[in-house]
């Protein structure tokens, strides 16, 4: 708690002494006064992936996509939807295209990534954000808002890969689908759910896949007797 207090008021002196947009102060206000000890169901939630150049920011590699959709009720909701291209500011590598299908040819005439942010969390809001492996995605996305902002998100971000390493603990063995997994990939998990994902590698596509792997963990989880936001964070907040 005591971290979370001090990490909390540095974000919100470098808030009051930077000129960014006014939705980096309306997140951080939400996010500041979040209640834990809420319901699961009664939080509203973001699930969001990303497509990317590459592995790594710090070497040079940049976001190309992300997709975003509401998550509430414990229900996947596709009323609220958000996906976006993303102008590239390098070269995309041909490696990286046969992943993802971005070709040059359809990166044109694109905002830039900055652009996109403003609007990702403008969707977003002070929502507690949740996709697969992401600390992968929030390394991206903290790159480009420190580069143009001088801030990261403010938001509180679930893991789906640790909530199922949680549910394994939890789990007496063989009573859970996920029960003796190693990876915890998209794919691993998806198919123990028996969830289609034809589109992998789609940031919308993917965004989906994870939520509906979210929603069947709420499922485990409560049979567990966690029930409250608290409880997920602690076993699946990346920080």
């Amino acid at each position: 708690m005591l971290f979370k207090y001090i990490r909390q008021k540095a974000y919100e002196k470098k808030l009051r002494a930077l000129d960014v947009p006014d939705v980096f102060r309306s997140c951080f206000e939400q996010v500041k006064n979040l209640e834990t000890r809420k319901h699961i169901r009664d939080i509203g939630f973001i699930v969001f992936d990303t497509e990317t150049t590459g592995l790594r920011p710090a070497r040079g590699d940049v976001l190309l996509s992300i997709g975003a959709l509401g998550f509430t009720g414990g229900r996947v909701d596709l009323s609220k939807s958000f996906y976006e291209l993303i102008r590239p500011e390098r070269e995309i590598p041909r490696d990286s295209v046969l992943v993802h299908t971005l070709t040059p040819g359809k990166m044109k005439d694109l905002s830039p990534v900055s652009d996109v942010l403003v609007r990702f969390l403008e969707f977003c809001q002070g929502a507690v954000l949740v996709g697969h492996h992401t600390a992968f995605d929030v390394e991206f996305i903290n790159a480009a808002l420190k580069k143009y902002f001088g801030l990261p998100l403010a938001n509180r971000v679930l893991d789906t890969a640790k909530i199922a390493r949680g549910i394994q603990k939890t789990q007496e063995p063989g009573k859970v689908a996920i029960e003796g997994a190693r990876n915890f990939s998209l794919d691993y998990l998806a198919k123990s759910f028996n969830i289609k994902a034809p589109d992998r590698h789609d940031a919308y596509a993917d965004a989906l896949v994870t939520a509906l792997i979210f929603q069947r963990q709420i499922a485990l989880l409560q049979k567990e007797g966690m029930s409250r936001l608290k409880d997920f964070l602690r076993i699946g907040e990346v920080r």
